[in-house]
């Protein structure tokens, strides 16, 4: 064997024992993290990456709710409001831990609902509204609760009947006891 090949050997044993002596590392908060926030006002979408807490790169795009908001005319204020949705690690992958993940993702299906249903710009811009101003004023568990009652108005408005009889009898206790209150 040459000695050029002997030591692409030895480089590629040293970089392997080096990645394995990181791996666990790779996992940590502290390590590197993507971030992903929701802006309250818009629903768009910010990307920042963090290597040790540090901000190394940040990317702000059009989310398909903030796309609708914008399509429908609703005002946007023009002040950002950012808030935690998702987090990934380099080996954990992605996880939606922060309501607002959860509010964002259950935003994204009500859309899709409205599609389902071909729903008129005017009961879209209605629902869409309502689910904005929401997410904007209302604290996380509330917004979410929100969610869930529009998701079924549209579902029961439209005879969609997308959603499980456990579902639909959650959404009912929320319903009666908003009119409780």
């Amino acid at each position: 064997m040459k000695a050029s090949a002997v030591s692409i050997v030895i480089a590629a044993a040293i970089m392997a024992v080096v990645l394995l002596c990181l791996w666990p590392l790779l996992g940590q908060s502290w390590f590197y993290v993507k971030y992903t926030d929701i802006d309250l006002n818009s629903g768009d979408l910010r990307h920042q990456g963090r290597v040790c807490s540090l901000v190394v790169s940040t990317r702000i795009e059009e989310s398909p709710l903030s796309r609708e908001v914008r399509r429908l005319g609703i005002a946007v204020p023009a002040n950002r409001v950012w808030t935690h949705a998702f987090e990934g690690r380099l080996v954990r992958g992605v996880c939606a831990d922060y309501y607002y993940g959860r509010i964002f993702s259950y935003g994204r299906q009500l859309l899709m609902l409205l599609d389902l249903a071909n729903a008129a710009d005017e009961e879209r811009r209605a629902v869409v509204e309502r689910f904005i101003t929401s997410l904007r004023t209302g604290n996380p568990l509330d917004t979410l609760d929100q969610t869930y009652l529009l998701m079924m108005e549209v579902d029961d408005k439209h005879g969609l009947n997308t959603f499980t009889p456990e579902f639909k009898a959650h959404v009912g206790e929320l319903r009666d006891a908003r009119k409780g209150q």
